[in-house]
C-alpha cells in the first residue's frame, strides 16, 4: 500500500507531466502559427502521412473526438486539395481519407516551417523550461521507485 509520501510524489509527478504536456502543446501551437492550420487539421494531416489512410471513425477514435468534428475538419482539408476521400466499392459506407500529392508536399513544407519556428529565441526559452520540467519529472519518478 502506498504511504502518504509516495501518494504526494505521484500527485506531484502528475502535475509536472500536465505542465510538460501544456508546454509542449503551446510550443506546437506557436510553431503552427504561420502554417494556417488548426491543431486538429495538423493532427489529421500528420496522422494520414504516418498511416497512409484512415476513415473518419478511425481519426475520431485516434483523437478521442466525435466523428462530426472530424468531418468538419476534413471538409476544409478536402476543399484545399490536401486530402481526398475514396469510397469503398464493395461497401459504400466506408470512405477512406488519404493525402493528395499537394497534401504530401504541404505537410513536408509545413514540417520544415514548424521546425524553423521552433528555433526562434522564444522557443529556446520554452525548450529550456520544458527540459527542466522533464528533469523534475524524472527525479519525482525516481523517488517512487
Amino acid at each position: 500500500m502506498l504511504n502518504q509520501q509516495q501518494t504526494k510524489i505521484q500527485f506531484e509527478s502528475l502535475a509536472t507531466l500536465q505542465a510538460i504536456q501544456k508546454q509542449a502543446y503551446q510550443m506546437l501551437v506557436q510553431g503552427l502559427a504561420t502554417t494556417g492550420f488548426s491543431m486538429r487539421e495538423w493532427e489529421i494531416l500528420v496522422y494520414l502521412e504516418q498511416h497512409g489512410q484512415a476513415t473518419a471513425s478511425e481519426l475520431a477514435d485516434a483523437f478521442m473526438v466525435t466523428r462530426t468534428l472530424i468531418s468538419r475538419n476534413t471538409w476544409r482539408l478536402i476543399q484545399d486539395d490536401l486530402i481526398q476521400s475514396q469510397v469503398n466499392q464493395t461497401d459504400r459506407r466506408i470512405v477512406r481519407l488519404t493525402l493528395t500529392i499537394n497534401g504530401q508536399e504541404t505537410v513536408q513544407k509545413s514540417v520544415r516551417q514548424v521546425q524553423a519556428n521552433l528555433k526562434t529565441f522564444d522557443q529556446s526559452h520554452n525548450l529550456e523550461k520544458l527540459t527542466k520540467q522533464v528533469e523534475a519529472l524524472s527525479q519525482q519518478l525516481a523517488k517512487i521507485n
